[in-house]
């Protein structure tokens, strides 16, 4: 999880600080408004698809680690009931340094982004908001200069470069 939101945050950084005050279109530079800056398309782009392809993976750790416990936490009036509260205090402690409703606060919240239908919307959201991974894809492949690439791997292969006589 550290991973993608630092590689997701790493992206975004490098899409501002290579901002420029003009947008490609067709491979034409246009001048944008005074004042006016563009992220790197590449860069933001990356960044924005590879965080929103890792929200399903992310879940997916947050389900193994938690295990079944958020699906059957009890209800706020079970633990606040003076006859099961006891009971439900000695099974539900995971940590004894810490308060026992601190705990419970923590599965709460936990429960919230991870069980109801708010955060299924915003699992959604974070995969397809802002574009879909093929839209991103798409942008990135427009603008991308794969001839560069390939001129590199040419070069350290020792191969003919395109524009040199054999």
């Amino acid at each position: 999880m550290i991973m993608i939101g630092e590689l997701g945050y790493a992206a975004g950084y490098t899409a501002s600080d290579l901002a420029t005050p003009e947008v490609s279109v067709g491979g034409v530079k246009k001048p944008m408004g005074p004042g006016t800056y563009v992220p790197d398309v590449i860069f933001a782009n990356v960044g924005r698809c590879l965080s929103g392809e890792g929200v399903f993976h992310e879940m997916e750790m947050l389900c193994d680690i938690a295990g079944g416990f958020p699906s059957t936490f009890p209800h706020e009036a079970d633990i606040l009931n003076p006859e099961l509260a006891p009971y439900l205090k000695k099974y539900l402690v995971r940590n004894p340094d810490i308060p026992f409703d601190d705990q419970v606060r923590f599965w709460n919240i936990f429960i919230d982004y991870t069980l109801t239908g708010a955060s299924a919307t915003s699992t959604y959201g974070s995969f397809h908001g802002g574009g879909s991974p093929i839209m991103e894809q798409i942008a990135i492949t427009s603008q991308y200069n794969i001839k560069e690439k390939e001129n590199i791997v040419r070069r350290l292969a020792g191969m003919t470069m395109p524009d040199e006589k054999k």
